[in-house]
């Protein structure tokens, strides 16, 4: 069903709130995880969020903490399963 949802293109797009709700995360850690998803390097996310590439780090190592991985990539892969489902 999923695939076929694909094939039409009338599946939703999920977006930060998704994450949020799907994942133990703040509403910014949140949208941090989705432009991480996006493989967006730190310095761009703090361009995008308005915020410092070194508070995007303190972000990112709260999320490796809750969400039990020890990378970007790790939690990335997390994060894109939620959005592409």
């Amino acid at each position: 069903m999923h695939l076929l949802r694909i094939l039409k293109g009338d599946q939703q797009k999920k977006n930060v709130q998704d994450l949020k709700k799907a994942l133990p995360v703040t509403k910014r850690e949140s949208e941090v995880l989705y432009w991480v998803s996006y493989g967006k390097a730190s310095w761009e996310i703090s361009q995008i969020l308005d915020m410092s590439p070194r508070t995007v780090n303190k972000h990112l190592e709260q999320i490796y903490k809750k969400l039990g991985v020890d990378n970007r990539t790790s939690a990335a892969a997390i994060s894109i399963r939620i959005l592409e489902s």
